[in-house]
């Protein structure tokens, strides 16, 4: 079934309401995440969010040093932490359940904000973007602009090119995992209300594809973080 977007015009621009809602609460829920993990810190032994914390720094740590090759940076660990967090909320936000109005052109209000396109594209591009900054700022505008020619100068468009593709595959390849994901769930959210047979029948089917979304909402995100990475030692090498 189609359902409609809850579209709002402001200053000549169109805003998806449920893309804003559903983006803002992943951001609070990694912001919260952060501070209570941060809120009573113990030596040793810690317990509870403070040792999930620890255990995706240390998961990021790893995937910096397999392809930068230091975990020492903060400036880039920070960044690691905060997209593997808000990528995984965000990619299951979708599947615990969704809020659709009734009426002749139902509106769906929730659902995961990495399974529009324009929400994936717009991460893409920020990492893209990230990726030569952090170039720029610690080897400088002269190896910024020398690596577009290197080793030689007919490579410019061809570097030019990479950095159009490398944006556009990381954008879609998240879109369109989350996507379909979401897409199936729907399909089997219709069947089981069709009747109480078909919602037996699709009971089991729905639990499981839900637990392996969830896994592939994890997969995609470990993906991203480490392609982000591998991207920021390929600016910087």
């Amino acid at each position: 079934m189609h359902y409609e977007r809850p579209l709002a015009t402001w200053a000549g621009m169109t805003f998806d309401l449920s893309i804003i809602l559903t983006s803002t609460a992943a951001s609070l829920a990694v912001f919260m995440i952060a501070m209570l993990s941060v809120r009573n810190l113990e030596e040793g032994k810690p317990e509870g969010i403070q040792n999930f914390m620890e255990w995706a720094t240390e998961f990021v740590q790893g995937i910096m040093s397999n392809s930068i090759g230091a975990s020492k940076n903060v400036f880039i660990l920070s960044t690691g932490v905060s997209l593997l967090l808000y990528l995984f909320i965000s990619n299951s936000l979708g599947l615990p359940f969704s809020f659709v109005t009734e009426g002749a052109h139902p509106v769906s209000w929730w659902k995961s904000p990495t399974a529009d396109a324009h929400v994936t594209m717009t991460l893409a591009i920020m990492v893209m973007a990230y990726t030569h900054f952090i170039d720029i700022r610690m080897r400088g505008f002269k190896h910024y602009f020398l690596s577009y020619i290197t080793p030689f100068k007919a490579f410019l468009p061809i570097n030019i090119l990479e950095q159009f593709c490398t944006t556009l595959t990381l954008g879609l390849r998240l879109f369109g995992n989350i996507y379909a994901g979401e897409a199936m769930l729907a399909i089997l959210l219709e069947s089981a209300v069709n009747g109480i047979l078909p919602a037996i029948l699709a009971a089991v089917p729905l639990l499981v594809w839900q637990a392996f979304c969830l896994f592939i909402g994890a997969i995609q995100a470990y993906i991203f973080v480490t392609l982000t990475m591998v991207y920021i030692a390929h600016r910087l090498t």
